[in-house]
Formats: structure tokens, C-alpha cells, sequence
């Protein structure tokens, strides 16, 4: 099987399955840009090459003038990594505060660098963006930097120290942190970092099409790719019971997990139990129960989770101790069974049924 692991795309004329091991950096959309004085970088492309660009690195200076273009041009700007970029002081009405004169303090992501008022005195984030890669030179994440930026999954910092994190600078229920190895836990005891998904090392995505069940291991290994260091898994075609045990007992570092697209109808006992990373998951259309245990200990799964109309159970404390977990809708009527503490013994029920 040959397989190439910076976005490759597996070609076999007989497979029973494809694992691509993602690196969203590298797409046909890609630039890299040297900027020589901090508040050039529009007059260095048309807005139509600014468009056109999805994957950008800057290096050289920048200031809060090219962190407002880069917010409100470049409208299909998805990551973006300035770590060998250094951020200039900048004083003026040109830069990212709305409506006013701003001091913007050196090596610091301006406030509201990727946030904008609008017209009725809201503000509303770059919705594109979903990486950000900052520099080991970092001081602060001012306030309000990524406010809003509701896809906004991995912000990378090059910086062993953690740098300050202002007020609503990052959504802790939305983006997960990955740092240097060996420093996660300057991260965790600093202030306002401690409420964030916090992981060592590179985010690593693998997409994987399984034909064979059972074979979700030793393709990924076969893609030179170890189950622990997946952060973001995306499977689809046939899963069976080994499968979940993989991702039960070796995939520890699961940020968020798409089986939208896979054959299973049962979430097995205590298969996603004390991931502590884990933000996000899409279950399998085809979902009849989910498991006792499922989830319980996911602190960090967040938001609202949606069951597919065909789930008929859920088993004993399949939820206990989801506290971020705002509300579980279930949108079909078949459900027959339900298991005690689903939330925990002192938590609220959040299963609400969602009605046409």
C-alpha cells in the first residue's frame, strides 16, 4: 500500500481500506508571504489572489493594519500561520479596535483581530478560519482576538511558556491548544489556559474509509500513523466491536470525531469514557443505542449533541459527568429505553426531544 502522509490520497485499484493522515496546511490554496514593513501586506496582492488564498504564512512584521485586512478581506482564509512572523507596535485608528484610537503593544495578537463590529453593535467572528499557528515570540492573545471565530478548532503556539489570554481572546468549549512537547503544563497552571483542551505536539487528523471490520488499527499503523496521536478522526465504511475497543483503550488524545458516515448502530459500554479532550462528536446515521458509560467523564464535550431519529436506547449514565454538554436532542420518537443517571446522579436532565 502506498501511502504519502502530508495530504495524499490513497489510490488503490483493490482496497478494503484508505487512511489519510491530514496535514491541513497543504492545499492547492497555499501562499507564503515576506513582509518587509509592518502594515504592507494588501498593497503585496489583489483582492482577488487574497480570496483565492485558504492556507497562509506570513513571515517578516506585521501590525494590527494587516491583522484588520486579514480579518475583513482574505474571505476564504482557513489557516493561518505567522510562528516566524513578529508583530510590530502599531498607534492609530487603522488597526482592529472598532471606532477608535488604540495603542496595539508589541508581539501581541491584537485585540479584535479576528472579531468585527457590525452595525447593530454586535460582533461577529471570521467563521473561515480554523487553524493559527502563533510565534514562540507571543506576549499576549488580547481581548477579543478570535471572539466569535465559532470555527476555529486548533490554535498551535510555538511558545514552551503560556503567553497571557485576555477576555473572550478564545472559546475554550470550541478550540483545542496544542503547545510544545514538555510544556502543557505551563499552560494548565496559567491563568484562563486551564479550561482548554491543552495537548503536546502536532494536531494530527486521519480520515480513514474501512471496507474490512476490524481493520481500523492496523491501517492506521500501516499509514504510519500510532492511534494515540490522532486528535481528529474521521471514519467511514464498517466499523465492529475491536474497533471500539481501539478507540476505547489507545486513542486517548481524541479532540473530535466524525462517524457520521459508518455502518455502526450500537456505541458500545465506556467507549469514548474519560476522553478529556474530547470536544466534539457526529454519530453514525444509523444509530440504534449507545452504551452505558458511552461518554461519561467527557468534561469537555460541549454544546448540543443530536441523535440520530433511529436511537431506541440509551443505557446507564451514558452522559454522567458531561458537564459542558448543554443539551442531548433526541429527533425521532422510538426511544424505549432509558438508563438511570444518564447525567449523573446530581446532574439535570438535558435529553430534550426535538419536535416537528
Amino acid at each position: 500500500m502506498k501511502i504519502r502522509k502530508i495530504l495524499a490520497t490513497i489510490m488503490l485499484v483493490t482496497c478494503t481500506c484508505t487512511v489519510v493522515a491530514q496535514n491541513p496546511d497543504t492545499t492547492a490554496g497555499k501562499k507564503t508571504y515576506f513582509v518587509s514593513k509592518p502594515g504592507t501586506l494588501v498593497s503585496m496582492l489583489t483582492e482577488d489572489e487574497a480570496n483565492s488564498i485558504t492556507h497562509l504564512t506570513l513571515t517578516g512584521k506585521l501590525n494590527a493594519i494587516d491583522f484588520k485586512h486579514l480579518r475583513d478581506e482574505f474571505k476564504n482564509l482557513q489557516v493561518l500561520d505567522i510562528s516566524n512572523a513578529s508583530i510590530s507596535t502599531y498607534a492609530g485608528k487603522s488597526g482592529t479596535y472598532p471606532d477608535r484610537f488604540y495603542i496595539y503593544p508589541p508581539n501581541c495578537v491584537p485585540a479584535y483581530a479576528f472579531c468585527q463590529q457590525t452595525n447593530d453593535s454586535t460582533f461577529t467572528g471570521k467563521t473561515t478560519l480554523r487553524k493559527v499557528i502563533l510565534s514562540e515570540k507571543i506576549k499576549n492573545i488580547e481581548d477579543a482576538a478570535f471572539k466569535g471565530c465559532a470555527n476555529l478548532k486548533i490554535c498551535q503556539l510555538r511558545k514552551k511558556t503560556a503567553p497571557n489570554l485576555l477576555t473572550e481572546a478564545l472559546a475554550d468549549s470550541i478550540t483545542a491548544i496544542f503547545v510544545p512537547l514538555g510544556s502543557s503544563d505551563s499552560y494548565r497552571a496559567k491563568k484562563h489556559w486551564d479550561t482548554f483542551a491543552v495537548i503536546e505536539g502536532e494536531p494530527m487528523e486521519a480520515f480513514v474509509q474501512v471496507g474490512l471490520m476490524g481493520s481500523l488499527a492496523s491501517e492506521l499503523v500501516e499509514a504510519g500513523l500510532q492511534p494515540k496521536d490522532v486528535n481528529f478522526l474521521t471514519v467511514e465504511g464498517k466499523l465492529d466491536a475491536a474497533d471500539f475497543t481501539l478507540i476505547r483503550d489507545y486513542m486517548p488524545n481524541l479532540v473530535a470525531v466524525n462517524l457520521s458516515k459508518c455502518n455502526a448502530v450500537a456505541i458500545p459500554e465506556y467507549t469514548f469514557t474519560q476522553k478529556k479532550y474530547l470536544l466534539r462528536i457526529q454519530l453514525p446515521q444509523g444509530l440504534k443505542s449507545i452504551g452505558q458509560r458511552a461518554f461519561s467523564g467527557c468534561g469537555r464535550l460541549c454544546g448540543t449533541l443530536e441523535l440520530p431519529a433511529g436511537v431506541t436506547a440509551i443505557e446507564y449514565g451514558a452522559f454522567m459527568g458531561c458537564d459542558n454538554l448543554r443539551y442531548v436532542v433526541a429527533t425521532g420518537n422510538k426511544i424505549t429505553t432509558l438508563g438511570d443517571n444518564l447525567f449523573g446522579e446530581d446532574g439535570r436532565n438535558k435529553l430534550i426531544y426535538k419536535r416537528d
